[in-house]
């Protein structure tokens, strides 16, 4: 049975819990929520999928350093991931763990069609391993022989492990990228993916001894070897929706519309993780969405600098919509981005305080002295082409363009305002024109309401309260529509948004 197509399954990587969460783990999970909640008020049923990866050797070394066993170790760290969901107001509709039973079963038959495929062997191995990346490098692919990522230099580990036959499938990948241009999110992403398809690629080891690493998924068949690290956490896409336990389930959701991660992350997910697809004759996702890093004020986040930015100090200070909104009104999303807490304070006043909130609160003010606080009577207005617009940028993952969509919108309607002058049209008696001007604004404000709800739920939620509008049934088709404020609707009382931070 082919994928419903009302179905939309969007993922963050699993979060590695050698370590809590921080700001990047935040962005990626806000940059998911974001389109999940665009694809409800497109109509659509969401399923979106975050976790925790729990298995390898930096887990075991990270638990065996602080005195408790693995499993110890990676609840508390779990728990706090799950945490970290719930204060971002993420809306994620599932958590995989990868040390659950569910996910065990379905990577171990994932292992056994892959194997049944061909794909699978086993062979004695020395090379450079970095622990940081659970991953072997060759000489050609270090800096100065540290590895890229980590700027360590690698360990030299022999031992007999099972091997994927990963270069089977460099024309296959080819082929599948030649035919989907838009497969990897943004295109210098999808280029470094084919520049590493053109050097052609290498099997990869997928397992460990137990002799060497003890804590990870058994191989189906021997004992004596558990799974690498990647071969078990990729799989958490299929197995959190059914794969080797609920194939009806699994039938509805696969593939996945869109694996969203940060570019460190990009060749696993871009070629490896279709390369076992392939294996186990399933399809490819439809997109790979690659984010670059953030820095810290120009400078890359590390514990040595002491500028790692902890999201929960900046929620409780901000609120949680600011910094959703700021992450994403700031920064492109594909390119690497700059957090500091100067251009969020701008950002706060400016963006959000001045344009966005006094625009409400003037506007309500208006109407309740102006109007007996009642929606006025409805007035012709012209939005299609900023729906249009916002909606183009959205499907691209284009959000910080969407955004500057709805902000020349919020800009308009504070220029409107000046421009009418109600207060002077009520003044002189021209009744008709004080309540056609505060249509516009308030049925304008529900409008921009609806637009900003997937990047601030709770502002967008307020919004409609004090605008005396029930969000009904997400529907773009129902809520877009010019005129739904019907005329004599009570307004409640303004009520500022972003209050003034010392």
């Amino acid at each position: 049975m082919p994928k419903r197509e009302d179905h939309y399954y969007v993922t963050t990587p699993i979060y590695y819990v050698n370590a809590a969460a921080h700001i990047g783990h935040a962005y990626t999970s806000i940059a998911a929520d974001i389109m999940a909640r665009f694809q409800r008020l497109l109509g659509k049923q969401v399923n979106f999928l975050t976790g925790t990866d729990e298995h390898g050797q930096k887990i075991a070394r990270a638990a065996e350093a602080k005195g408790v066993g693995p499993q110890t170790f990676v609840d508390e760290i779990s728990e706090g991931f799950r945490d970290l969901h719930k204060v971002l107001n993420a809306s994620n509709t599932d958590f995989i763990r990868t040390s659950e039973p569910r996910h065990i079963a379905g990577a171990q038959k994932f292992w056994e069609v892959a194997n049944a495929s061909g794909d699978i062997y086993k062979k004695s191995y020395e090379g450079l391993y970095c622990v940081g990346c659970e991953q072997y490098f060759v000489e050609k692919d270090l800096i100065d022989g540290l590895c890229p990522i980590h700027k360590k230099a690698p360990e030299m580990l022999s031992e007999e492990n099972y091997f994927f036959r990963l270069s089977r499938y460099t024309e296959p990948l080819k082929k599948y990228f030649d035919e989907h241009p838009q497969f990897v999110f943004p295109q210098n992403r999808q280029k470094e993916m084919r520049q590493i398809l053109e050097e052609g690629l290498d099997d990869i080891s997928i397992s460990r001894s137990t002799e060497k690493l003890s804590w990870g998924i058994p191989v189906p068949g021997d004992d004596s070897q558990v799974m690498y690290v990647w071969f078990d956490a990729l799989t958490n896409y299929v197995t959190a929706i059914g794969y080797g336990t609920d194939e009806k389930f699994f039938g509805d959701w696969w593939p996945a519309d869109a694996h969203v991660m940060a570019k460190e992350i990009n060749r696993f997910h871009s070629l490896l993780w279709p390369a076992m697809l392939m294996s186990a004759k399933l399809e490819v996702p439809k997109q790979i969405v690659v984010h670059g890093w953030l820095t810290v004020d120009g400078e890359k986040m590390s514990k040595s600098l002491g500028n790692v930015v902890n999201p929960y100090d900046i929620v409780s200070r901000y609120g949680i919509d600011a910094f959703r909104f700021f992450m994403f009104r700031e920064m492109s999303f594909g390119s690497d981005g700059d957090f500091s807490y100067t251009k969020l304070d701008q950002r706060y006043r400016a963006d959000l305080s001045n344009d966005l909130g006094n625009l409400l609160m003037r506007t309500i003010a208006m109407t309740h002295k102006f109007c007996e606080g009642r929606v006025p009577l409805e007035t012709k207005g012209e939005h299609q082409e900023f729906w249009d617009r916002y909606s183009a940028h959205m499907n691209a993952w284009e959000f910080q363009k969407a955004l500057e969509v709805v902000w020349d919108y919020v800009r308009g309607l504070n220029q409107l305002i000046d421009r009418e002058k109600p207060w002077t049209a009520n003044k002189e008696g021209r009744t008709e024109d004080v309540a056609r001007t505060l249509y516009t604004l308030l049925e304008g404000l529900r409008q921009i309401a609806i637009a900003i709800q997937p990047f601030m739920p709770e502002t967008s939620e307020k919004m409609l309260r004090q605008l005396g509008f029930e969000f009904f049934e997400p529907n773009f088709s129902n809520l877009v529509e010019w005129g739904l404020l019907k005329s004599g609707a009570e307004l409640a009382q303004p009520e500022a948004l972003f209050p003034h931070i010392e």
